[in-house]
């Protein structure tokens, strides 16, 4: 008998195989749809938080000091590894999420440092213009315009916005692209207050943007031990460090529900597959009866589950793309938000179910059928 002929009770039975396929290939669509919603998160937080630390970090005061000491601002300029540390102002904006919010940076320096910057990292004017001089203005990344729904010639601020923790009313004179998701001003309302309070600002620094002379690591080492007494620094190690302890137990929580959900769901398609083949038991009785060796009926088996499986595989990831994609397109892309499609780790745990799917389901069906003598396949007991 030629292996296609196992095959027949399929063909034979159009409705059945298609909703083998289609719950399984349904189960696929879940588990990858649901992990790459749940990764979009955290690519969403690390883009915000630490996409401009590859290039630069940022030194701020701490320890209910407003401002750094003239030893610290130049201890850190003077050091080997520092090519320039400019003095900033820096402040935080909410970045919005498909579930919740994060922060990315604003800093607020000198229009010529702010010239400088976009020349040294790439980063492109696409619409409109750097910030002038003295002026509440703001350039702000093209993604960062996309999540807040602005555009260039907008108002930004918590006057026109109660959401936003940046006081005042600031006008977004441009957009750019490149690594670095933040925004640059001139000048901001915090600086304002402080020259009320009798700060002369052009001759305190309240934090630093430092660029690397060539090695990022070795001048984030440097900063990294640097006393915290009065001085931090924000920098890639320590981001991600950061971020890190800050999103595990969320981590932990997602992953523990994706597990929840995929082996509720596996755990429901054993079940179809095991009483599918379980009824077809008299089918495999007679064909033994009649002279097959269990050991092709094995293979044969084998096969017929193996191929269902990986059809099913194959259309769930279809539909899991097809959807994803519309859901980046539509959902993501206007809020300036990144969706994986092509997840290896979505990608694990789909082959990882089908490969549950696929021994469950022989196992069971084999070590049933094994178990049974000529006698009692014929008499179907």
């Amino acid at each position: 008998m030629q292996m296609k002929n196992m095959f027949k009770y399929y063909l034979s039975n159009k409705r059945r195989g298609i909703s083998l396929i289609f719950v399984m290939a349904l189960t696929v669509f879940s588990i990858y749809f649901v992990t790459s919603l749940v990764q979009s998160i955290f690519s969403t937080v690390e883009y915000s938080n630490i996409a401009c630390l590859n290039d630069f970090s940022f030194v701020y005061p701490v320890g209910g000091s407003s401002f750094l000491s003239d030893e610290t601002v130049e201890k850190i300029q003077k050091d080997d590894s520092v090519k320039k540390a400019y003095p900033i102002l820096l402040e935080y904006t909410v970045i919005n999420n498909i579930f919740g919010t994060t922060s990315g940076y604003v800093a607020f320096m000198d229009e010529a440092d702010i010239g400088e910057i976009f020349d040294d990292y790439s980063l492109t004017v696409t619409e409109g213009r750097l910030p002038q001089e003295n002026s509440y203005e703001l350039i702000m990344h093209e993604d960062m315009l996309k999540n807040k729904g602005l555009s260039v010639g907008d108002t930004f601020g918590s006057a026109v916005d109660d959401g936003e923790p940046i006081e005042g009313t600031y006008t977004i004179t441009g957009a750019f692209s490149g690594n670095s998701y933040m925004a640059f001003g001139t000048k901001s309302y915090k600086q304002k207050e402080l020259e009320e309070l009798g700060l002369d600002f052009k001759n305190t620094t309240f934090g630093l943007l430092v660029t690397p002379k060539t090695d990022l690591d070795a001048m984030n080492t440097m900063l990294d031990t640097m006393s915290h007494d009065e001085a931090a620094a924000m920098t890639l190690s320590y981001a991600q460090k950061t971020l890190k302890d800050n999103v595990s137990s969320i981590k932990f929580l997602m992953g523990v529900i994706v597990i929840v959900i995929a082996v509720s769901i596996s755990a429901a398609v054993c079940i179809v597959l095991e009483t599918t083949y379980n009824d077809r038991m008299e089918e495999f009785g007679i064909l033994y009866a009649i002279g097959y060796k269990k050991s092709w009926l094995f293979r044969n088996i084998i096969a017929e589950i193996v191929v269902l499986v990986f059809i099913s595989w194959i259309l769930g990831l279809i539909l899991s793309y097809g959807v994803l994609s519309l859901v980046a397109k539509s959902v993501f892309e206007p809020m300036g938000q990144m969706l994986s499609i092509v997840s290896i780790q979505s990608l694990l745990y789909t082959i990882i179910v089908m490969v549950v799917f696929v021994v469950v389901t022989i196992l069971v069906t084999i070590l049933k059928f094994a178990k049974k003598d000529l006698i009692a396949i014929i008499e179907m007991r």
